[in-house]
Order: structure tokens, then sequence, then C-alpha cells
């Protein structure tokens, strides 16, 4: 921490966080689409725009903390009210489409606020990060959708999600051992790379399996198929950099496009 440079705005949505936040209204839809819902309907539209806003919020919350307690940034106070009451009144505004997708966004806000924002800042714990962005991030972004059907998920379904979340989370926990370290976080255990291989692997048979029992629309296979192959690539040890990996995340931003069209289509 060798500067007390003032964080610009710019700083808080980098490049690598876009994809992530084009991932969050394919999450939605596709527990929409799961639960038999309809997307011609107004207020599915706005779960789809306001779920992508709350999450381009937190991970901008997220990126001011680590510039303050990482990289040793100063944020304006006036900045940090701001991205603290952003998420907040997001959550307010979903309440006018549903109490209950209301619930949902406070769910998710205050469990990235428990993970970024000290004193708990749970993310500086490998297992936390597992628990809220691995499990309990991704099932609530489904239901934000599910919430809009007519009938139940599969169980299937939820353990495709979390399995894939899962091994991407171990994947950049196993890449980030020497920076969390170095910065005094609780590393991924030995064995995590293991684990991590399981889970990507688990999740993607089973993604493949919704598909072949028309769970899920035939294309996601094809999306099934590339997945495979950077699973394959980012878990062969050839890739030894989190940052390189994002390089490529730009591909998986056009990959959600066009899995959000395919189920809106289909929808």
């Amino acid at each position: 921490m060798a500067h007390s440079q003032v964080a610009t705005w710019r700083h808080f949505l980098p490049a690598h966080r876009l994809p992530v936040i084009a991932k969050t209204p394919v999450l939605v839809a596709l527990g929409v689409y799961l639960g038999g819902g309809r997307f011609d309907r107004l207020a599915v539209g706005g779960a789809l725009g306001l779920s992508a806003a709350l999450w381009a919020a937190l991970y901008a919350l997220n990126e001011s903390t680590d510039l303050i307690h990482e990289q040793g940034y100063t944020v304006r106070q006036s900045v940090r009210r701001t991205l603290f009451a952003l998420p907040l009144a997001l959550c307010l505004l979903a309440a006018l489409l549903s109490p209950l997708l209301s619930l949902l966004f406070l769910l998710m806000a205050a469990g990235q606020f428990a993970y970024c924002v000290p004193p708990l800042r749970l993310k500086r714990y490998w297992w936390a990060i597992l628990l809220l962005s691995g499990t309990i991030n991704p099932i609530l972004r489904l239901l934000c959708g599910v919430l809009w059907g007519a009938h139940a998920v599969p169980p299937l379904a939820y353990a495709v999600v979390v399995s894939l979340h899962l091994g991407a989370s171990l994947r950049a926990r196993v890449l980030l051992r020497e920076r969390d370290a170095r910065l005094g976080y609780r590393v991924a255990p030995a064995g995590s790379e293991l684990v991590g291989i399981i889970c990507t692997g688990v999740g993607l048979l089973g993604g493949f399996w919704l598909c072949v029992t028309g769970v899920l629309p035939k294309i996601f296979a094809l999306f099934g198929v590339l997945a495979a192959g950077f699973a394959i690539y980012a878990w062969s040890g050839r890739e030894t950099s989190v940052a390189h990996l994002r390089q490529g995340w730009l591909l998986f931003a056009i990959f959600s496009v066009v899995a959000l069209l395919a189920l809106l289509l289909r929808g």
C-alpha cells in the first residue's frame, strides 16, 4: 500500500466485472424458464434489469473496498455513501414489482456487504467465498426468476448451477493463493484443485443431461461444449493467472447475451 491515490468511478467497474454482471440476468431468466414463467410480463423484464443493476452496484461496492484495503487507494466519503445507498435503493425499487423479489435482493445485498465491508469482510476466508459466491448467490439469482414461474424447478438444475459456481470459485482461490497469503487472508487448502475439478465436471455433465432431457433448450448443449473446453484449459495448469483467464471473459459475456436471447425467444 505505497500510495494514497484517489479512486475514480472508472475504478469501481473494471472490464473483468462486466461478464459477471451479464451473467446475472441470464440466471434470473433461467429461473423464469425453468419455472415455466412468461417473459412477456413487464415485471419479469423489470426483474432482469434491476437484478443486473443490483449486482453492478454490489460489485462496485466490492471494488471500492478492495481499493481501500488491498491497494491503498482513497475513496471519497460522498462516493462511499453512494455505493452504500445504491443497492438499498434498488432493493426498494424491487418491492414495486414484488415483495419477495425485494427480499431476495436484500439477502443478496446483505451477503455482499458481509463479504466485502469491514468489520466482517468475509472475503478474507476462502470458505466464505465458496459459501457466498459458489452457493448462496447463484441460488438467490435463480430464485429471482423462479418466483415468476408456475411450477417448481428440478433440484438437478440448482445442483448444476451451484456445482459450476463452486468449480469457478475454487479455481480462482487456487490461483490467488499467493496473493491471499500476502494480504493475510486464509488461503484455499490442499486438495482444492481436485474438488474444483470434480465440481466443474459434475456441473457440466448435469447441464448436458438437462439438455438431453429437454429441461434446458438444446442450444445450451453447445454452450456446454464451449464451457467444457474453457474448463479444461483453466484447470490444465497451463494458465497460472486469474488476470489472464479474465481476458477471455469477453467471450463469456457474448455467450451470456446469446443465452439470454435464447431463453427469451423460447419463453
